[in-house]
């Protein structure tokens, strides 16, 4: 008797409210979370895409010390790097990204001997598709997206690879209650490049990049209709190996704040596996990131 009553509490009486109240808060995960920003690394892709005729933008701020060159020129390299990045839903499923990095390079040749260079490194346009998508609630989602594109050479002196570069990939995405899992496997097919580039995969040796994120939600603890934003901790495993042998894995750990048309990022990266000897080690990156849809 007393499960029949139970059972009664959300009868004919009590129907609407109880029927109202988890599709309002259902309803602002959606608002909250557009899938073009949900759960997405600082520098490791996710599979997502922005709404049909949608615009996703996407600017990164980036420090970078490198240790010694092992060029003849002995030397220390400061690297600012500006990447905007414009994504467009072309479908629900495909999308097309252009990126366009912007570098201030100060060099250190000698104790008393610096040089200062401004330039644009090659210009990266994407397209990201994506077959499966399998939604196991509101809030929890898989996903997996296949990727291909081309790094086309700015023609900015020795920013410049000076080649057309053509890129494949995957990535693999999992929302899972608090926690989010990202893993992406790029491989680009270098034609060309300076043998003592600074830019990690852009010498002559094609580059293969592995790269894992983990992110778990912080803020709040579960959605609710009053939810405005979500704010995550996460981290991150980057790797590039090169086919003549160099291979850096650097780990990062950072924040990440999502509202519903816009995110804000950090992160910090540390290299746990260096093995490089064809171009500088990175002795540290740290990155800050804003995401607009629109």
């Amino acid at each position: 008797m007393n499960m029949h009553a139970g059972s009664r509490g959300c009868g004919r009486t009590h129907s609407t409210t109880c029927f109202v109240g988890p599709c309002l808060a259902l309803a602002a995960v959606g608002v909250l979370v557009p899938p073009s920003l949900a759960q997405e690394a600082t520098n490791t892709p996710a599979a997502t895409q922005p709404a049909t005729g949608s615009f996703y933008l996407r600017q990164k701020w980036q420090y970078i010390r490198y240790g010694e060159d092992p060029s003849p020129k002995v030397r220390d390299i400061d690297k600012f790097v500006s990447t905007t990045s414009l994504t467009y839903g072309l479908r629900r499923d495909l999308s097309l990204t252009v990126d366009l990095p912007l570098v201030y390079e100060v060099v250190d040749i000698a104790e008393d001997l610096t040089e200062r260079e401004f330039g644009v490194n090659d210009i990266a346009v994407t397209l990201k598709y994506r077959p499966i998508q399998r939604d196991l609630n509101p809030v929890d989602s898989v996903r997996l997206a296949v990727l291909g594109g081309v790094e086309l050479p700015s023609g900015d002196g020795d920013f410049s690879s000076h080649s057309v570069d053509p890129f494949v990939g995957g990535v693999f995405t999992a929302i899972l209650g608090r926690h989010g899992i990202n893993q992406a496997l790029t491989y680009k097919f270098n034609t060309g490049g300076d043998a003592f580039g600074t830019r990690a995969g852009d010498g002559p040796a094609d580059a293969l990049r592995y790269d894992t994120a983990y992110l778990f939600r912080l803020a709040p603890e579960a959605y609710a209709a009053d939810t405005l934003a979500a704010t995550y901790l996460t981290f991150e495993l980057n790797g590039l190996y090169e086919t003549n042998g160099d291979n850096e894995i650097l780990f990062g750990p950072g924040l990440l704040y999502e509202a519903r048309t816009f995110a804000l990022e950090a992160q910090a990266g540390f290299p746990i596996v260096q093995d490089v000897s064809k171009r500088p080690e990175r002795d540290f990156v740290f990155t800050l990131g804003l995401r607009i849809l629109f």
